[in-house]
């Protein structure tokens, strides 16, 4: 057995662990990337792939958004239908947060780990499976053994990032405190060909009842049809998936036109959905995207959230390894950031992840923003995850809410922009 030492290891190769690996990587320190995946063209199947606007800043700064816009990535919008109308942003956003990207994974895995192998101070190790975690006289954790298949090997670093999806088998190893969240939701999807949206490159949603329908455009002119459906109806479901979804949006409003479309994928999905909650530090490790709190993939946040994790923590503790000094106090100012960015998101879309039915104040939000192109535009920002909640249902927000209920308001809102505070 042969071992190692290096400034970090991330162990996880997806979104967060090649964002971890590559902003670690460029501020000079020597880092080791493991991930069980075989070779380069693995990448995760179930995978719907909506990345939310607020993660353009960090896909800019890997230096992921020129290589996704010309591998024919889409940069996403939505219209969100409920049973009040079509919510429309006809705002002028912030540049920084102006879209999202929708892109497989079959397309984006494989340019993150050409970003990671770019990176002269980063050693990518597939087919690398981690089988233990070491910690030193004060219970810190500082390496691990990986199996390869030349056998096992050990490793160590003054930091260990776990970035190993929702299950996190390092957590697991590591004894980090986890919740379960149980989602009363299941999911299956399917792409097609000529299924063209009557919304062009838009993607759109739908709110039916307590189900969701999403249809997206992908690269490769695809066209993804999604469906989450409460527990309860799965029996309709199991027998004939893809009928079943593809008759779930038969009779939407402004529904894409399936007469010419033909399946380009297998039905995918999850019959189980619960969600997990762990701290973003534990015991000196830093945890990252699903490994430390997978949500709803409903919310579309997975990826993005991933991403802006990785560029938090990298900010934090990456300068702490480089001098040396403060290192238990970046990874407690990390895992701070992450609860004050993204706590509130974790609790409303666990909230809705119940399948409940919307309650009076989702009604209010959803009719005003039909008839008001400023509570639209601030659903929307809220949506893609660019402001938080406080930010969401400010109380100028919450006036233009009821006053729109109570008498309408004008539908356009010149000039209307947001920028990032």
């Amino acid at each position: 057995m042969t071992s190692q030492t290096y400034d970090a290891i991330v162990v996880g190769a997806g979104p967060g662990g090649a964002a971890s690996a590559i902003l670690l990587a460029r501020q000079g320190l020597n880092v080791l990337a493991i991930d069980r995946k075989p070779d380069e063209d693995t990448y995760k199947k179930v995978c719907t792939t909506f990345i939310q606007r607020s993660a353009l800043p960090v896909i800019e700064k890997l230096g992921l958004k020129e290589k996704l816009d010309a591998a024919g990535a889409i940069q996403n919008a939505c219209e969100i239908w409920t049973e009040y109308g079509w919510i429309k942003d006809e705002g002028a956003g912030d540049p920084s947060t102006a879209h999202g990207y929708s892109v497989r994974r079959k397309v984006m895995d494989p340019l993150l780990l050409e970003l990671m192998q770019a990176e002269p101070t980063l050693t990518l190790e597939l087919g690398a499976t981690l089988t233990e975690l070491h910690a030193d006289e004060t219970g810190t954790f500082c390496g691990l053994t990986y199996a390869t298949k030349d056998g096992p090997q050990t490793a160590h670093a003054r930091q260990i990032v776990l970035a190993d999806g929702r299950g996190s088998p390092g957590a697991k190893l590591a004894g980090v405190p986890t919740k379960m969240r149980e989602n009363n939701r299941f999911v299956y999807y399917s792409y097609y060909e000529n299924m063209p949206l009557k919304t062009g490159k838009t993607a759109q949603f739908w709110q039916t009842g307590r189900d969701m329908g999403f249809a997206y455009p992908f690269d490769g002119d695809l066209t993804m049809l999604c469906a989450f459906v409460c527990e309860e109806d799965f029996p309709e479901w199991k027998a004939d998936r893809r009928t079943a979804l593809e008759s779930f949006f038969k009779d939407l409003p402004n529904a894409p036109d399936q007469s010419t479309a033909t399946p380009a994928s297998e039905i995918r999905g999850m019959r189980k959905l619960h969600d997990y909650w762990r701290p973003a530090t534990y015991q000196g490790l830093a945890l990252v995207g699903d490994a430390c709190m997978s949500c709803d993939p409903m919310s579309g946040v997975g990826c993005g959230f991933a991403m802006q994790a990785a560029d938090w923590m990298a900010e934090r503790v990456g300068p702490a390894l480089v001098s040396g000094k403060g290192h238990a106090e970046a990874l407690n100012a990390y895992a701070k950031q992450h609860k004050s960015m993204l706590a509130g998101h974790e609790y409303f879309i666990r909230d809705a992840s119940s399948g409940r039915e919307a309650n009076l104040l989702e009604k209010l939000i959803s009719r005003a923003a039909v008839r008001d192109a400023v509570v639209a535009h601030r659903v929307h920002l809220f949506v893609g995850r660019v402001i938080k909640w406080q930010e969401f249902l400010s109380p100028g927000t919450l006036g233009r809410i009821l006053l729109a209920n109570l008498r309408g308001a004008p539908r356009t809102a010149p000039e209307l922009t947001h920028v990032r505070g």
